[in-house]
């Protein structure tokens, strides 16, 4: 075997090698993405339960269309979170996804913080 020959399968090994690397790697960072998502939802979540079960009156003092809206903010966060993006990427922008998260958030506290002033 001559070395050019050598040489030349030893370069098409190591491009063929980056390749697959690339390849596995964004699909390692793309599933690693989504679990840090479904994490961070988790964490929400957990959070939402744990200042309601401190607080129960927080909750109780709540009229029942403030708590049907906090539940259904909440769940759309969840799903703009965790698959919403790329289901709306052909109608919203990356910026605009953002915007809907924080308006379901400033939703979610102007309805406890009113429920607190009466």
């Amino acid at each position: 075997m001559s070395t050019g020959l050598r040489n030349t399968i030893i370069i098409l090994g190591v491009a063929a090698l980056a390749v697959v690397w690339q390849r596995a790697f964004a699909v390692a960072i793309s599933g690693i993405s989504w679990i840090i998502s479904i994490l961070f939802v988790v964490a929400i979540a957990a959070a939402a339960v744990q200042y309601f079960r401190s607080k129960p009156l927080a909750w109780l003092v709540l009229r029942p269309w403030q708590r049907a809206v906090v539940v259904v903010s909440g769940l759309a966060i969840a799903f703009l979170v965790i698959a919403g993006y790329p289901l709306l990427a052909d109608r919203i922008t990356p910026l605009g996804w953002i915007a809907l998260i924080a308006a379901f958030v400033l939703l979610i506290w102007w309805i406890i913080r009113d429920s607190r002033r009466l």
